[in-house]
């Protein structure tokens, strides 16, 4: 019976030492990793929008003057 218990635990520290090195490797969490998984198979686009700012013009420059 300890043995069991001794393999369990093991087992148990194994599954935690992988989820904690997943997410501290790529810093995703490892909850997100099936929708990555299917999206990959079913060949969407994954890319996501830039996380750079946009820097947009300021209107006012380019109004004609009168």
């Amino acid at each position: 019976m300890l043995k069991l218990l001794k393999k369990c635990i093991f087992y148990f520290i194994v599954i935690l030492g992988i989820i904690y090195g997943y997410q501290y490797m790529t810093g995703k969490s490892i909850a997100t990793l099936p929708r990555e998984i299917v999206n990959t198979l079913q060949q969407k686009d994954t890319r996501t929008e830039s996380a750079n700012p946009r820097y947009y013009r300021d209107p006012a420059k380019y109004m004609p003057k009168e």
